[in-house]
């Protein structure tokens, strides 16, 4: 059986001072034996394609999410007996305090002024401030943002959600990838053991289904907490010294009771989703800076942690190249025995403290890190709302019609170039496949903060120059 070498964290930092990324087993960095095991999965793959999703196991929750599964099981219900399909082009009022446009803080900043701290005349009146508060706590940016910005209903029965293919599942969840780096990353993660990686990648898909991750892209931010948004407690912010993006976690943001549990797993899930525009080989992972400056315990949440931790594993494998503990305190260092146990052994490896800017900046280059660690780069967080119409596309049926019509006659070609294994055939359908699953994005997702900043252009190429 093939294996890569395994990953230490002397391997890991090994990187940084070479400056190169350990591209084995990656796309185009394949040994012959390797290519034999990749080749095997897609010849069990495309025998399963025709195979009803119904047909691949339930998929294993951590005890604690099964809550979320009844709110997410109506969301096709709520959708197809909504009787508006036009888009509004009057805004909605904003809430008191909303602002206008966008909201904004440092990455690390607090939020004090966000949930009005005061004083008032009575018990009563205390009480009723406290209401309020709890009931902005719940508004989703759809409810904030202009309503012409919103996207269409998501129309889908669940007649058609339960006979889909996986065929249909595979080809939904590569989304603009080339779809041998999807089937790699399986690969890697059940070290090449192809039956293993099989099973890894259907259990993966059945979850996709189950969560309606398609929903998840489709919606996009209209459907998330606002104000978990504008706390800034996942950003996405240029590049480390590999050129994998580096996404910031500023853990004293994370207050679990200002928002339901289920709100928070949807914001992860589509952020994890959304850090996938940013991933084109050779960079296949992410960089994340766990912050924790000023922590308290009341900021671990331990549920979401260990869903958190169970869906990087097991549905968005080796998407992780390297987690930076920021600014330790003796509370994390505290709670680190209780964490470590829960760590895949792989994704504990990559883990490196960095208690000073100096040390940030061993893996992080000055120019790319926020001023506020220690870098050069004036960046400040801002939460801008859905700008009307942005997703004018998902509305033009005949256009869409006619990219995903391009986008299934290029999955038929790389199918049929899989089953002869052609190589030069294969590279000519992956690049169609990809151009036309980039063509198509712009009518089946919902336009992210990304896009809205000028980072993420409607062809899913990242520039961060760009950025406004």
């Amino acid at each position: 059986m093939s294996s890569t070498a395994p990953i230490t964290p002397e391997l890991v930092v090994a990187q940084y001072e070479s400056g190169k990324l350990n591209l084995d087993g990656t796309l185009g960095h394949l040994t012959p034996e390797q290519e034999a095991l990749l080749k095997k999965l897609w010849r069990k793959l495309l025998r399963s394609f025709e195979k009803s999703t119904q047909e691949i196991s339930q998929t294993e929750q951590p005890e604690d999410t099964a809550r979320t599964t009844l709110k997410r099981s109506t969301r096709v219900r709520a959708v197809n007996n909504s009787n508006s399909t036009d888009r509004m082009s009057t805004p909605q009022p904003e809430p008191a305090g909303a602002g206008t446009s966008s909201s904004s803080s440092s990455i690390k900043g607090g939020i004090g002024g966000w949930f009005g701290f005061g004083t008032s005349k009575s018990s009563a009146d205390l009480q009723k401030k406290k209401q309020q508060e709890k009931q902005q706590g719940l508004q989703l940016v759809a409810q904030v943002a202009p309503q012409s910005s919103a996207p269409p209903p998501f129309i889908q029965t669940a007649a058609h959600h339960a006979q889909r293919s996986i065929r249909d599942a595979f080809w939904g969840a590569v989304l603009c990838d080339h779809p041998d780096v999807l089937l790699l990353r399986f690969l890697r993660a059940r070290k090449w053991n192809v039956d293993a990686a099989l099973e890894m990648l259907l259990t993966c898909l059945r979850w996709r289904l189950d969560e309606e991750i398609d929903w998840v892209v489709w919606v996009g931010e209209s459907e998330l907490n606002w104000r978990l948004l504008r706390r800034g407690i996942g950003v996405i912010h240029k590049t480390d010294r590999l050129g994998q993006p580096v996404l910031y976690i500023p853990v004293r943001l994370n207050d679990p009771q200002a928002q339901p549990a289920d709100h928070m797993l949807d914001y992860t899930v589509h952020l994890m989703e959304v850090s996938r525009l940013f991933l084109h080989p050779p960079v296949e992972k992410v960089c994340l800076v766990f912050d924790t400056t000023d922590m308290a315990l009341a900021n671990m949440d331990w549920t979401f942690f260990k869903t958190f931790l169970h869906y990087l594993e097991h549905y968005y494998p080796e998407c992780l190249g390297l987690v930076l503990i920021y600014n330790a305190s003796w509370i994390f260092y505290s709670l680190w025995k209780l964490i470590r146990p829960l760590l895949d052994p792989v994704v504990a490896s990559k883990m490196q403290f960095a208690g000073s800017p100096q040390e940030l900046q061993k893996f992080i280059a000055p120019e790319n890190l926020p001023t506020e660690y220690g870098g050069t780069d004036p960046f400040h967080f801002e939460y801008v709302l859905p700008k009307p119409d942005e997703n004018g596309a998902m509305f033009r049926a005949e256009e869409r019609n006619a990219a995903l019509r391009a986008r299934e006659t290029a999955c038929d070609a790389f199918e049929a170039a899989t089953h002869d294994w052609d190589d030069k055939a294969r590279q000519e359908a992956a690049d169609a496949l990809v151009a036309a699953s980039r063509e198509s994005d712009k009518y089946v997702r919902a336009r992210t903060l990304y896009h809205r900043i000028g980072v993420v252009d409607n062809m899913c190429d990242v520039r961060w120059e760009r950025s406004n």
